[in-house]
C-alpha cells in the first residue's frame, strides 16, 4: 500500500525531475566536500556549507531550465534565484532541526531521524520551489 502511495507520487514528472536533481546535487556536495577537505584542505564544515551553496545554484540552474522549464516566470531570474537560495537554506536548516529533535529529544536513531527529515523537508522545498520560487 505504501509503495503504491510512493508509486503514484512519483509519476508526477515534475517531482521526479526535482528528485533527480536533489540526488545528483547530493552526490555533488559529497564529491566537493571531499576534494575542498582533502586536497584544498579547507575546514570539513566550511568544505561542506561551500559544497551545499555551489549544489543550490546547480539545483536553481538544472530546476529553472527543465523540472519547471513549462512554468511561466513571473520575476527575472535574479529574483528566482535568491527566492531559491533563501527558501533552500531554510530548507538546510528545517532539516538540521528536525534531524536534532528526532535524534537528542525522542530518541530515534538518527538516520532514521535523517530519513524523516529529508522526506519533510523534500516536500518544503518542492513546494516552495513550485509556489514561490518558479511560481506559475
Amino acid at each position: 500500500m505504501i509503495f503504491n502511495s510512493i508509486f503514484n507520487f512519483l509519476k508526477n514528472p515534475q517531482i521526479l525531475k526535482f528528485l533527480l536533481i536533489g540526488f545528483f546535487n547530493g552526490i555533488l556536495v559529497l564529491f566537493l566536500t571531499g576534494i575542498f577537505t582533502t586536497y584544498l584542505e579547507i575546514f570539513y564544515v566550511f568544505s561542506a556549507l561551500i559544497s551545499y551553496e555551489l549544489s543550490i545554484l546547480s539545483s536553481f540552474f538544472m530546476n529553472d531550465k527543465w523540472t519547471f522549464n513549462h512554468s511561466t516566470k513571473t520575476s527575472k531570474t535574479q529574483t528566482r534565484l535568491i527566492k531559491y537560495n533563501t527558501f533552500s537554506l531554510i530548507g538546510m536548516g528545517l532539516n538540521a532541526l528536525i534531524l536534532i529533535i528526532l535524534t537528542d529529544y525522542f530518541e530515534f536513531h538518527y538516520l532514521i531521524s535523517e530519513g524523516a527529515a529529508i522526506l519533510i523537508v523534500f516536500s518544503f522545498n518542492y513546494t516552495t520551489s513550485k509556489k514561490i520560487s518558479f511560481k506559475n
